[in-house]
């Protein structure tokens, strides 16, 4: 039986569009990402700053670190994923005249368990995303509590 300890594994890998408020973001928000990623719970592969014009046009734009320093270490974070269709598409979220970020990050903490899972016999065979709005719906919308 192969060494699974030793075995590249890979968390799920997952991408968010961030619209971003014209005046720029708060730097708690993408501070928390920061933080996300120093405690190693999610690793940023892609990290992409998009424009989209007036008449709809979607656009690559050059970070701002010095507006939103919390992104300077992901500057230059390109696995490859994301090309310009992608962008195109996540562009299509936002509104008209704003500009938004776009990350593709593995859940590191999920191919952590995934290991020692491996190394006891067992997998995970599935993953999914249940999207917040539809909890909420589930739950009849009045923020009705789970415990």
């Amino acid at each position: 039986m192969p060494d699974q300890a030793a075995e590249q594994v890979l968390g799920p890998i997952d991408l968010l569009v961030v619209e971003i408020p014209a005046t720029g973001p708060g730097p708690r928000g993408l501070g928390a990402l920061l933080s996300l990623a120093e405690r190693d719970l999610v690793r940023i592969l892609d990290l992409e700053v998009v424009g989209k014009a007036a008449d709809g046009t979607i656009s690559l734009i050059e970070p701002d670190t010095e507006a939103m320093p919390e992104l300077a270490p992901f500057i230059g974070s390109s696995s490859g994923l994301l090309d310009e269709d992608d962008l195109r598409e996540a562009g299509a979220f936002l509104e008209a005249g704003a500009n938004g970020i776009v990350v593709i990050y593995e859940n590191e903490w999920i191919a952590s368990m995934e290991v020692v899972l491996r190394q006891e016999g067992a997998r995970l065979v599935a993953a999914g995303r249940i999207p917040a709005a539809d909890f909420e719906a589930a739950l009849g919308g009045d923020g009705e509590d789970l415990g």
